[in-house]
């Protein structure tokens, strides 16, 4: 497989089309088509559905990955080449020559990204050789972005590694399920209610984060409640958290967001009933890289924020 290809390969995926992919690499759309199907003819599958945006097939996602990782180990090495800024001719702010630059592709759920992720971000401003590309997705499923080679990294609740991939146990964030105290008046706990229930679930309206977040279809079950008919849907962290201080329903917020002590928020359950812990784990890819290892380090400090994972969760 020649790097042109690969290079091809990615231009394709990362920018959505053909076209696109050729403009990127300052090529025609038919010397891209070209290569694609010169990589196909070598690997003997088809890699890319033509599509809009194209879609990668399963054949696609492990030669993508070998591409990202040889980019990767690429410009790794060239970063650390004596005199590797000369051929860029542009001067850094400490007086320094810029080198190779890294870009470092990870999918973060949008509540670790808008709490204990946080410092991680201090950590890479540290960094003249490598840039954060970050991408949003429910913790339930950002680890598939690493298996499909999206992303060189990602955080996500699921435990099991993907092939090619291993998982680091970060901690698990609590969520609690929490309203204005207007609404626990507007909406109290019918005759008959489970023990500890302060609100009318099936009544009292709801907040959504959006179609792949179940934390609130699981507080539901836990209660044995039915969804109310007035869901309203926020899907950003933040607004999703001012939604609800708002008054447009009840949700489910993470602690370290309610940690500050001025949140006009009740809980819907007494003490130790009303929060759901969501384990949360590292998945990277099996590969040596130390620009890949200064972020896993930077991302399990940070982490340190987060609960200890409970025994259910001990042997992930």
């Amino acid at each position: 497989m020649h790097a042109d290809q690969l290079a091809a390969l990615r231009a394709v995926v990362d920018h959505g089309s053909f076209e696109a992919g050729a403009r990127a690499l300052h090529i025609t759309p038919s010397a891209m088509s070209q290569r694609i199907r010169t990589l196909e003819a070598r690997v003997g599958s088809v890699l890319v559905l033509r599509s809009l945006p194209v879609a990668v097939t399963e054949a696609g996602q492990v030669i993508l990955r070998l591409a990202r990782q040889i980019d990767l180990l690429e410009t790794e090495a060239l970063s650390r080449l004596p005199g590797a800024g000369l051929a860029t001719g542009a001067a850094a702010d400490d007086g320094e020559l810029e080198g190779a630059v890294l870009e470092l592709r990870i999918t973060v759920n949008a509540d670790s990204l808008a709490t204990w992720f946080r410092p991680v971000f201090r950590a890479a401003a540290g960094w003249s050789d490598a840039v954060l590309r970050i991408d949003i997705a429910d913790q339930d499923r950002a680890d598939r972005a690493v298996a499909e080679a999206q992303s060189m990294g990602a955080t996500s609740s699921r435990a099991r590694a993907h092939h090619g991939c291993r998982v680091t146990p970060l901690g698990a964030m609590r969520y609690v399920a929490v309203a204005v105290p207007g609404l626990l008046a507007r909406f109290p706990a019918v005759p008959g209610a489970p023990a500890g229930l302060r609100v009318d679930l099936t009544r009292m309206p709801m907040v959504d984060y959006g179609p792949d977040d179940r934390l609130q279809e699981r507080f539901l079950a836990l209660w044995g409640a039915a969804r109310p008919r007035r869901r309203t849907l926020v899907p950003s962290s933040e607004e999703f958290r001012c939604a609800v201080e708002a008054g447009l329903g009840w949700g489910m917020l993470p602690e370290i967001q309610l940690a500050s002590g001025d949140s006009p928020l009740v809980p819907l359950a007494v003490e130790g009933s009303a929060h759901i812990d969501v384990p949360i784990h590292w998945h990277r890819w099996k590969m040596p890289s130390a620009a890949l290892d200064r972020l896993e380090a930077a991302i399990v400090d940070a982490a340190q924020a987060l609960r200890p994972l409970g025994p259910a969760h001990a042997g992930s």
